[in-house]
């Protein structure tokens, strides 16, 4: 689901309009409440990826990631696990031992934030209805009480979706504790 979608979603989910004219006018607001919710989502979930990365002279670069790389929790090389630490640049992975090769990297990432309706969230698409939950409740909290309260509804609704759709993924391996000796 792109921005315009999700404001699309937002717009009925508010009994509003949402023809291009109405989309345009509610925009700005309802990006930053989806960015808002995506920076939300990262500090609860901290959504992962495997990637894979070339490695030359011990060293990969992480600026070569599709995402953003905010930590990196494994490395493997043919399907081994392998240390790995940071060199002085904190965009390049130094594999003591490795030449050459490619190595499998899993890294938790930063979701770019939505600027352009053509842009996707870079979440799971089972959280992207979360996003326009989000957008939806702090639309309804600007205006008058009854409108305040269905906003506290859907806040709720969103905490709970939240809970559920975190025990439902898998963490990227963060319990196993790697020990070389």
């Amino acid at each position: 689901m792109n921005a315009q979608q999700l404001i699309e979603l937002v717009l009925r989910k508010l009994d509003r309009p949402a023809d291009s004219a109405t989309v345009e006018l509610y925009r700005d607001r309802l990006m930053g409440y989806f960015n808002e919710a995506i920076l939300d989502l990262v500090a609860e979930y901290r959504p992962w990826r495997r990637d894979t990365l070339p490695v030359a002279a011990g060293q990969a670069d992480l600026s070569a990631l599709p995402r953003g790389c905010l930590k990196v929790i494994a490395a493997r090389v043919d399907g081994t696990r392998r240390l790995f630490y940071y060199g002085s640049d904190r965009e390049k992975l130094l594999f003591p031992g490795l030449g050459e090769g490619t190595v499998e990297i899993t890294y938790w990432y930063q979701p770019a934030m939505l600027q352009s309706l053509s842009d996707e969230p870079q979440l799971p698409e089972a959280f992207h209805v979360l996003l326009a939950e989000y957008a939806a409740a702090r639309e309804r909290s600007r205006f008058d009480a009854a409108s305040q309260n269905g906003a506290r509804l859907d806040l709720t609704l969103y905490r709970e979706l939240k809970g559920k759709l975190r025990r439902a993924f898998p963490s990227a391996e963060l319990s196993r504790i790697y020990n070389i000796y």
